[in-house]
């Protein structure tokens, strides 16, 4: 994206030749003859840099200063100044601008002012995401851990949507860690002392639940509007895509009731699936393109496995401290070990096996390969037709270096089935780039 710049200036010859030479440059501009409109449209999220003069009618440079730094003061603003008014630029320094040019200026020092105060705003946004999501990272409850580049987006992500009660749906194979992530935004959200309950829209008995579940919210609605002690303050439903046919109606309706109406409840749901193969009617599509659930996706363990040596330490850590012994040394030919492993049950996989190294030490390697060997040979016809499709797909992609449209003759596939396979097996085409 390239950076925003709004630009304010009464003079019209100025305010536009210096708006070409800033777009000549790759700055996105917006240019304002006075400042008043462009005060109404700044936030505190305004990811780039503001220039504007000091001496205009109306609202002049200094009083929008104020305002807009009042807004938020880190703020870049960089004040033009006439002649003589070096005292108003001297003041405007001292409120918090970042910067003053004193008209003439050439090019060269506009543009360099301009990309210091870029970088410089773009350091103060990204130090403002950190503590934000250090704050939420060091709160009660659980964490999400990992410094894979889709878990560390996840948590930037959490971090903004941690005080609000926007819908959620969570993707993800199974073991990834989907419970997690709806229990973290209860946690750190604005009422984790209230209620969190969770369905398993799969499970046995999961029509009879829901109904339950929807009579009783009814029936508190009908009988009293105080909200203060509401049946829950989040509402997760697991394997939403299994919910009965029978109740997705009366589920629809009971979602929308709960995302429109104003009650102080979120709605979390998760499926073991990919959120760009959800179908196009019925309940899925309610939730994305009428309900506006934000999709959320977490990675299979193997596609993060730079994470899966901080996750051991720390599930290892946690297991010896629950069952009071010293935990047991860890060195680099284990962490290789677990990063070759494939871990097809993901991170739940992982801490099962974590609990028991923790309990057995090495042995529990020897275990755990027997365990892998039994499940090989147990495997189904279609789970080795899978597993070796799979491995086509790989070796194909690594011959092409990521080029679909080889791979697509090579194999003989058509360009969606080739599309559904690689989303089927969570293949990104990036990763085989050279």
């Amino acid at each position: 994206m390239n950076t925003p710049v709004i630009f304010i200036d009464d003079e019209k010859s100025l305010r536009n030749a210096l708006g070409q030479t800033l777009e000549l440059e790759d700055y996105d501009v917006t240019l304002f003859a006075s400042a008043k409109p462009a005060l109404d449209q700044l936030t505190n999220q305004f990811q780039g840099v503001i220039i504007s003069d000091i001496n205009m009618p109306g609202m002049d440079g200094l009083t929008f200063l104020k305002q807009a730094l009042a807004l938020d003061p880190e703020l870049s603003i960089i004040m033009l100044t006439g002649h003589g008014d070096i005292s108003m630029a001297v003041e405007a320094m001292r409120l918090g601008a970042y910067d003053f040019l004193e008209k003439p200026f050439s090019t060269e020092h506009l543009l360099d002012v301009v990309k210091r105060a870029a970088e410089k705003r773009e350091l103060v946004l990204e130090n403002k995401e950190l503590r934000r999501e250090l704050e939420v990272q060091s709160g009660p409850g659980p964490r999400i851990l990992g410094n894979d580049p889709a878990i560390r987006q996840l948590r930037r992500i959490l971090s903004h949507q941690s005080k609000t009660h926007t819908p959620l749906f969570i993707h993800g194979p199974g073991g990834c860690g989907k419970a997690l992530v709806a229990r973290f935004v209860h946690d750190h959200g604005l009422q984790p002392q209230q209620p969190f309950v969770t369905i398993d829209c799969s499970a046995p008995g999961a029509e009879a639940q829901l109904g339950d579940l929807i009579a009783s919210h009814t029936e508190q609605l009908c009988v009293s509007e105080d909200q203060t002690s509401p049946l829950f303050a989040t509402l997760y439903l697991k394997h939403i895509n299994h919910t009965p046919p029978q109740i997705q109606s009366a589920l629809e309706g009971f979602i929308e009731t709960l995302c429109k109406g104003n009650e102080a409840a979120r709605v979390i749901v998760s499926a073991d699936t990919d959120h760009h193969q959800q179908s196009q009617t019925g309940l899925l599509h309610t939730l994305y393109f009428k309900l506006g659930f934000i999709a959320l996706d977490l990675p299979p363990l193997h596609k993060r496995r730079d994470d899966i040596a901080l996750l051991f330490h720390n599930f290892l850590r946690t297991d010896c401290s629950r069952f009071g012994i010293e935990p047991p040394h860890i060195d680099t030919r284990l962490e290789r070990w677990l990063a070759e492993q494939d871990w097809p049950g993901n991170v739940r996989e992982l801490r099962q096996f974590a609990e028991r190294y923790a309990l057995m030490g090495s042995k529990a390697i020897g275990n755990h390969t027997q365990q892998g060997s039994e499940q090989a040979q147990a495997a189904t016809l279609a789970i080795r037709v899978a597993d070796f499709e799979c491995k086509v797909l790989h070796d194909a992609l690594n011959r092409h270096q990521g080029r679909l449209k080889e791979v697509q003759l090579e194999l003989g596939l058509a360009r969606k089935t080739l599309y559904d396979k690689l989303r089927k097996y969570h293949i990104d085409k990036k990763e085989f780039k050279a």
